[in-house]
């Protein structure tokens, strides 16, 4: 059920009227309406593909009882035992919950990886053996759940937390239920915790004018990026990265393809979140924010801080600090600091960690090389940057750099802008060979005329188009730093004059019916990180 159509705001609108009108001796079970909305909307997918969601669910609600059950059972054996023994039970409780543990992780992210990268490792065997006798397997069709990796993370960051001893866990399968397939943010996140998201489900909510009127303007502005600005820039991407050599594009049209592609996506994805979290503000949830005006970065690393932040604050949280922490990382530093000293013995296996974690986020997007070479890309630069931190800092100084100027600070983010478009070239690429031929391509002619011969208007859109589409590029990273100064647009508009505030808000709405793109064989439905 695509949020662009009809029965998502039909579906919607009957959902809210259920949930705020439940009879106030029902009010505390409101989140029941929640649950089976919730399933509707997932089962709109497909009904065998629930039999997945299902699957995780259980399989985290029940091991974290039973996590939680092997915990208090051995703490009930060490009441009244000496110290020894008190260790000894500590010690084997430990090991069969991380037995616990390892089974639950294995069979979702297992389920996960055989859905996702069957067919890609099928792909690279039968290569490896194109030169044999050997018949070569066949591939295997799979329908992939929506939003599998995102309901899988947050499930078993769930898992995890419940191991630590962090909170204890849900006794409810019903309400478990919930929190795994919460209708809004299932499409593409954001990824949430359980102990920041699951007491906003379980508790009832009143309808409130104030949290309604704010979500309806916050998804008009995620319908705006979205259909007027991502999709519009989409038709001047796909036909640079559909046809580059067919008409043989080179030079600056490829490059600004790619770069124009680097926007789109923000505007895609951050768009999707925004009428999410619309939605859930309308029904009194506040989910976190997923985006933090990432093309004001002035660092490849501070760009992925504010890139999709609950996915990289998951594998901070259980990744990165599991990684940089063990034993195995600790005797290398410990053989570091005797070779190369103490900086590098500091700095190196955090740099080591970082760089496995951007490869996985590289390998997640996808089931291709292409975004192996992806992420080993982005991994390389965020990996790299504390580890030469010293030599950057002796080059600005014989420089004599002044970093504190705003030119410098522009400097940083026109150059981070385009160290994260390069990797676009491997995220959006057909493939990795593509993706290299494209680079080639860019670098191969020097032709700056074409931003003025009107060759950008022959690739898709028509001089008014194109000039449409820069103007609300304009207005979306004029937007993006007004809100980094800490101004909430929305809250500002509803201080306007009522007349002034509804004219606002009818341009907002008629300028996504007017300018949105539509037509013979588009389909405005599909997220572009919804596939993953």
């Amino acid at each position: 059920m695509s949020p662009f159509t009809l029965p998502f705001f039909l579906f919607l609108c009957i959902m809210m009227v259920l949930y705020f009108n439940v009879p106030k001796k029902f009010i505390k079970h409101q989140w029941i309406i929640l649950l089976i909305a919730s399933y509707i909307f997932y089962a709109f997918t497909g009904i065998k593909i629930l039999a997945f969601l299902i699957i995780t669910t259980f399989s985290t609600w029940s091991g974290a009882i039973w996590l939680e059950k092997t915990g208090q059972k051995y703490k009930e054996l060490a009441k009244g035992e000496n110290s020894e023994n008190k260790k000894e039970l500590k010690k084997i409780a430990l090991s069969k919950k991380r037995r616990i543990l390892a089974l639950i992780l294995v069979l979702n992210f297992g389920i996960l990886i055989i859905l996702k990268y069957t067919n890609f490792f099928i792909e690279n065997i039968n290569n490896i053996f194109t030169i044999s006798y050997l018949e070569p397997l066949p591939m295997v069709r799979f329908l992939l759940p929506l939003g599998i990796s995102f309901y899988t993370f947050q499930s078993m960051g769930y898992l995890i937390d419940i191991y630590r001893g962090k909170y204890e866990a849900d006794k409810n399968p019903f309400q478990f239920a919930l929190f795994v397939s919460y209708f809004p943010q299932i499409i593409q996140g954001p990824i949430s915790r359980y102990d920041a998201l699951a007491k906003q489900l379980y508790s009832s909510h009143q309808f409130e004018y104030e949290r309604v009127k704010f979500g309806i303007q916050r998804m008009l502005w995620g319908y705006f990026k979205k259909m007027v600005i991502a999709d519009r820039i989409a038709v001047f991407s796909n036909e640079v990265f559909s046809n580059y050599l067919i008409n043989d594009y080179k030079g600056i049209i490829v490059f600004l393809g790619v770069f124009l592609y680097s926007i789109q996506i923000y505007a895609d994805f951050s768009g999707g979140i925004d009428i999410i979290c619309g939605v859930s503000q309308i029904l009194g949830v506040d989910l976190i924010e997923n985006f933090r005006h990432p093309f004001l970065a002035r660092s490849v690393a501070e760009f992925w801080q504010r890139w999709h932040i609950t996915l990289g604050a998951w594998m901070r949280d259980y990744l990165f600090y599991p990684l940089a922490l063990s034993k195995a990382f600790g005797k290398l530093s410990k053989k570091l600091r005797k070779l190369c000293g103490t900086y590098v013995a500091k700095v190196l296996p955090t740099c080591m960690a970082s760089f496995i974690v951007f490869l996985i986020v590289g390998i997640w997007h996808g089931a291709a090389w292409k975004y192996i070479a992806y992420g080993l890309y982005q991994a390389t630069f965020v990996s790299t940057a504390t580890l030469l931190e010293p030599i950057y800092s002796k080059f600005r100084h014989m420089l004599k750099i002044n970093i504190q100027c705003y030119s410098w600070k522009i400097f940083q983010i026109v150059r981070t802008v385009f160290l994260v478009t390069i990797g676009r070239y491997f995220s959006r690429g057909d493939s990795f060979l593509s993706a290299i031929q494209m680079l080639k391509s860019t670098v191969s002619e020097f032709n700056p005329w074409v931003l003025f011969d009107g060759s950008l208007y022959q690739l898709g859109l028509d001089s008014k188009n194109f000039h449409f589409m820069l103007v609300t590029i304009i207005m979306l990273f004029t937007i993006d730093y007004i809100q980094e100064k800490g101004i909430i647009i929305r809250y500002e508009i509803a201080k306007l004059d009522i007349v002034l505030r509804w004219v606002i808000y009818f341009a907002g709405i008629f300028s996504i019916i007017v300018f949105g793109i539509y037509g013979l064989g588009y389909d405005s439905s599909n997220f572009i990180y919804q596939g993953f």
